[in-house]
């Protein structure tokens, strides 16, 4: 059956339901990727605190032990060598925040111009339509 052919089919009222499911898909993946950014920031401050949690607790340990000025030398650099290992891992987990951030952002940033895009499109069409 050919559609054009029905005296029913409204090529516009088509229309305009394509893009209004379009703009909600569009809305939707927003929504997931603000989401997904919320998320983020939030994993980023619970491994954050835990790595300077041990930092403070490493560093406190260490500083006892140069106060106890005894020989326990091969403890005191497993505690420096251990407090270099959380100091790598914070800057890794910053940098790879940064970088999350930047690849959702400019996911949403896209998201944002086509709804643009799809509003223009049926402000326009609304104006053809008159």
């Amino acid at each position: 059956m050919d559609y054009l052919d029905n005296p029913e089919f409204d090529i516009n009222e088509l229309l305009e339901e394509t893009g209004q499911r379009q703009q909600q898909r569009l809305e939707k993946e927003l929504e997931r990727i603000e989401q997904q950014l919320e998320e983020r920031d939030e994993i980023h401050r619970e491994i954050v605190d835990e790595l300077e949690s041990k930092l403070s607790w490493y560093t406190d340990r260490l500083e006892s032990l140069y106060k106890q000025r005894t020989g326990k030398t091969g403890e005191r650099q497993e505690l420096k060598n251990q407090i270099s290992s959380f100091y790598r891992q914070l800057r890794e987990e910053k940098q790879q925040h940064w970088h999350d951030k930047q690849k959702l952002e400019q996911e949403r940033r896209e998201l944002l111009r086509k709804l643009e895009e799809a509003s223009d499109t049926e402000l326009f069409d609304e104006f053809l339509s008159l």
